[in-house]
């Protein structure tokens, strides 16, 4: 499962680097400008001590810790260990160090610099600042109790600064919540209301670009549920018409024969009549409200199924396909407008599609089992078993709308299609939970 990244923790991680890294960053600067400023400043005492104090040849002189040396062989033997060369350059201060690691404080620094006198004799400064000697002074501090003091303050402004931006943060992801809270709650009511300020201007603007594009969502669904409301009610007289002049006609025809071409043609007119009533009957059923309350009127299920059988042979004419209807009496609480709906389609959908073959229909107590299967088609080449509650493609708008009322009522509900045998499998006893 792909991990989708948190925008409150990317931030919040990203700050905290971008400040630990500043803050590393002109810590370092610091300290290097810091011991840059402590070399001028020695460079500096070293070139006046040179050019105030007489030195003879074989005879240095030590002033406030620093020894003065008219020759190079006249400087410390410890100098000498640790700079191969003399020093060749004037006034530039030649500095080694001996330290464990970067992050420690040096142990031994040795300092020496080359300096031209007025009347152009030279002299060469040095200095030794040993650990021993340091540590031994009154009053010096242990170089490694620095180092931990230095972490230990680092590691309290980092804390600090990591406090301050959760602070800073709630501040900020508290009116963020809030605005999502708000909009996962938004209904039909709620929408209509003004939103509640979230303390930030760019928030207040987005509530209000939300709730203006569920507003305009919710009107052009209202006025889809209208439109199907009207056009299923205004359908339904004409249809219902047409279905009595049908059957008008029927009636004469008993006493004069119609011809086989006017029978064709009436027959196909019944039929049609037929589809148009189950298709408004089912567009008028999902426009309405649903918080509706339902009233459950008993129904006898088998008998429902073959009077639906019955009513919808024609669409098997001229076709080499067989029904089998097996089942027994029963009897259950049901939407009964639902329940038709439900079966004609499915039924219809079974016969639509079955050219060469059988359409068995098997109903046990309350769950009804619909199978067709095409003679024709290709046993050898097998379909992946459709998911429950996944409209199958290419089965008719009758089979989709028949799910959706299926989903409203939480009827369980089931398709496959494998090897050439579509089956679909309805429960209207059984309620799924959600």
């Amino acid at each position: 499962m792909k991990i989708r990244p948190s925008l409150r923790l990317y931030f919040f991680i990203s700050v905290v680097l971008l400040g630990s890294v500043m803050a590393i960053g002109f810590s370092l600067l610091s300290v290097n400008y810091f011991i840059n400023g402590l070399d001028k400043g020695i460079i500096g005492v070293m070139i006046d001590i040179a050019k105030t104090t007489d030195v003879k040849e074989g005879q240095p002189v030590d002033v406030i810790g620093f020894n003065v040396a008219s020759r190079w062989q006249d400087t410390p033997e410890i100098i000498q260990q640790q700079f191969v060369s003399p020093p060749t350059e004037a006034n530039q201060l030649q500095k080694l160090k001996e330290q464990s690691s970067i992050f420690s404080i040096p142990e031994n620094i040795y300092f020496v610099v080359l300096v031209n006198t007025p009347t152009g004799e030279q002299r060469f400064v040095s200095k030794v600042m040993l650990e021993k000697n340091r540590m031994a002074h009154p009053g010096a501090k242990d170089p490694k109790n620095r180092l931990y003091w230095a972490i230990f303050t680092a590691l309290i402004a980092i804390a600090v600064f990591t406090f301050a931006l959760v602070m800073i943060m709630q501040k900020i992801a508290k009116p963020i919540e809030s605005l999502k809270n708000w909009a996962k709650s938004l209904n039909q009511e709620k929408i209509k209301k003004s939103p509640p300020d979230f303390s930030y201007n760019e928030l207040n603007v987005l509530a209000a670009l939300i709730q203006s594009s569920l507003t305009s969502a919710h009107q052009g669904l209202e006025r889809e549920q209208r439109f199907l409301s009207y056009a299923s009610h205004e359908l339904r007289t004409p249809i219902s018409v047409i279905r009595s002049n049908v059957e008008l006609l029927q009636r004469l025809s008993e006493k004069s024969p119609l011809s086989d071409k006017q029978q064709l043609t009436l027959e196909r007119i019944q039929r049609a009549g037929l589809t148009m009533s189950d298709l408004t009957d089912t567009l008028l059923w999902l426009s309405r409200n649903d918080d509706q309350d339902v009233a459950l009127t008993p129904i006898n299920l088998y008998a429902k199924i073959n009077l639906l059988c019955d009513e919808l042979r024609y669409l098997l004419n001229d076709k080499s396909v067989t029904v089998d209807i097996q089942g027994a009496e029963y009897s259950l609480q049901v939407d009964v407008t639902a329940c038709h709906i439900v079966l004609s389609n499915l039924i219809r959908n079974a016969y639509q599609h079955t050219q060469y073959g059988q359409v068995q229909i098997t109903q046990q107590g309350s769950r009804v089992t619909i199978i067709n299967r095409n003679d024709n088609t290709d046993s050898a080449t097998p379909r992946q078993a459709a998911p429950a509650n996944q409209v199958a493609l290419g089965y008719g708008l009758g089979l989709q709308l028949s799910e959706k009322i299926i989903k409203r009522h939480g009827w369980f509900y089931e398709i496959a299609d494998v090897k050439g045998q579509y089956q679909v499998t309805v429960d209207f006893a059984f309620t799924q939970k959600h």
